[in-house]
C-alpha cells in the first residue's frame, strides 16, 4: 500500500507528491490565511508555489545526490507532510526564504564527503548561509555545520578554515555596499538583531502541541536503531550520519530560541528530521508497522489542517 508505493523512487511518485504539495499549499494559504494581503494576489500565490516546489526539488536532489537514504521517496513524503503539520511555515516568508538559501548551503555541505571541489563547496555553502542571514539573523549558526563537516570528512587544512569566513562575509559586505549607495546604511544593524524568546505558551494550542509531541517521539524513537546501524557502517557513512544528527540538534536549538513561537520555527527541522525518519523506516522489517506509521502520520496531517 503506502509503504510499498513510496518504497522505490519512480516517476509516478513525483507526480503524486507534487500534487499533494499543491493541495497542501493552497489549503494552508488560501483557506487558513485568506485574510492576509498576499492571499488576494494570484501572482504572489503562484510565485510562492513555484518557490515551494523548487524547495522540494532541492531537498530531494540533496538526498539522492549524497545518498542520504536508500532509493525510496519516504524522506520527500515526510518533508511535504511536515508543511501540513506546520502550515505557518507558508506565511513566514522571511524564514521560508532563509531556509531556501540554507538548503542550498546544505547541498554543498553534505557533498563535502567527496574529494572534488572542496574549496568551492566551502565558499559556496558559507555564501548561501550569508544570504540566509540577511533574512534571519540566527542562520549564521549554520556556519557551525560547515566546520563540523570539515572535521568529520577530514578536510582539516588552514585554508579550509578561512574560506568559509570569506564566503560568509561576501554577501554581507555586498549588502552593506548597496545600503551605503542608496543611503540606508542604518538598516545594516538590523541583520545583527538576534531576537530570541523562551516563552512557549503558544505550544499549549493542540494544533501545535500534537505535531511537536509526535516529532519529539519520532526523533527519540528513531535515533537508537539508526545509530546502532550506522556505527557498524563504513567511515564515510558514519560521518554523514553524525553530520545529520548535529544538523538536527542545531535545528532544534534554533527552534528553541525562535522569537515567534507559531510553528514556522520548525521549518529548520524539516530536512534533518525527514532524512532521519526515512532512515528509520528503511530498517523496519515489519511491513504492517511501517504502514501504520505512515498512515498515522498522514492522518495527523489531515487533523492538524482541520484544527487550523
Amino acid at each position: 500500500m503506502i509503504a510499498d508505493f513510496f518504497n522505490k523512487t519512480k516517476p509516478v511518485n513525483f507526480i503524486v507528491l507534487n500534487t499533494l504539495s499543491v493541495l497542501i499549499y493552497f489549503t494552508a494559504v488560501i483557506i487558513n490565511y485568506s485574510d492576509e494581503n498576499y492571499a488576494s494576489s494570484f501572482a504572489n500565490l503562484i510565485f510562492y508555489l513555484f518557490f515551494f516546489l523548487l524547495f522540494l526539488f532541492l531537498q530531494n536532489f540533496i538526498i539522492r545526490k549524497n545518498q542520504l537514504t536508500s532509493d525510496n521517496s519516504y524522506a520527500l513524503l515526510i518533508f511535504i507532510l511536515l508543511f501540513a503539520l506546520f502550515p505557518k511555515t507558508f506565511v513566514n516568508y522571511k524564514i521560508l526564504i532563509s531556509n531556501f538559501f540554507l538548503i542550498l548551503a546544505i547541498r554543498r555541505i553534505y557533498s563535502l564527503r567527496t574529494l572534488f571541489e572542496t574549496k568551492s563547496k566551502l565558499f559556496d555553502s558559507a555564501f548561501w548561509i550569508g544570504l540566509a542571514t540577511l533574512f534571519y539573523s540566527w542562520s549564521i549558526t549554520y556556519l557551525i555545520l560547515i566546520y563540523v563537516a570539515i572535521f568529520l570528512f577530514r578536510k582539516l587544512k588552514w585554508n579550509h578554515l578561512i574560506i568559509p569566513i570569506v564566503g560568509f562575509i561576501t554577501p554581507i559586505y555586498l549588502y552593506y555596499v548597496y545600503l551605503l549607495v542608496v543611503g540606508k546604511e542604518l538598516l545594516f544593524k538590523n541583520i545583527w538583531s538576534f531576537n530570541l524568546s523562551f516563552q512557549y505558551k503558544n505550544y499549549n494550542d493542540l494544533s501545535l502541541l500534537l505535531p511537536i509531541a509526535i516529532i519529539l517521539v519520532v526523533i527519540i524513537w528513531s535515533i537508537y536503531p539508526t545509530l546502532k546501524k550506522y556505527l557498524k557502517a563504513k567511515k564515510q557513512k558514519r560521518a554523514t550520519y553524525s553530520l545529520l544528527l548535529i544538523h538536527l540538534l542545531l535545528a532544534i536549538s534554533l527552534a528553541i530560541v525562535f522569537p515567534l513561537k507559531d510553528g514556522s520555527e520548525f521549518l529548520f527541522l524539516f530536512f534533518p528530521f525527514s532524512v532521519l525518519f526515512a532512515k528509520y523506516l528503511q530498517i523496519i522489517k515489519d511491513y504492517w508497522f511501517k504502514e501504520l506509521i505512515l498512515i498515522l502520520f498522514i492522518i495527523l496531517s489531515v487533523v492538524i489542517t482541520i484544527l487550523y
